[in-house]
């Protein structure tokens, strides 16, 4: 009975804590009206220069025309992003011409981004 316990108790030691870590890394699943969930295809930073460029897309198909009105619209603007950590970055957006529905995040860096990564973009209200 003992070990029984005592192996339940280890088990959950050895699981627990991955989960929970997971579970902080991800942004919201579900976005607010004014926000796209996207998901980064590409993120490099430059240390001597002090930015972190994103290259990403909608997360969500659904979303798809959202953010291609976004990008036509704001292409330029500062926007709003929350990865992982969960906090909101200021970060200026541009549209890739060359590339159909992506788009480009310049902000400074040390950034939490990494390809793949999922984040929340917001923009502010007209």
């Amino acid at each position: 009975m003992l070990t029984r316990i005592v192996f339940v108790l280890v088990a959950l030691l050895l699981l627990i804590p991955p989960a929970v870590s997971r579970a902080q890394a991800v942004p919201p699943t579900t976005p607010d009206a004014g926000t796209i969930a996207c998901r980064a295809l590409e993120a490099h930073t430059d240390d001597e220069l002090k930015v972190t460029v994103v290259v990403f897309h909608q997360r969500d198909e659904a979303q798809r025309s959202q953010l291609a009105t976004l990008l036509r619209e704001h292409s330029g603007a500062m926007v709003e992003v929350q990865s992982g950590d969960g906090a909101w970055r200021r970060a200026r957006l541009v549209r890739l011409k060359s590339c159909f529905g992506r788009g480009l995040l310049m902000l400074a860096a040390p950034a939490p981004f990494s390809d793949r990564a999922e984040f929340v973009l917001r923009w502010p209200a007209k």
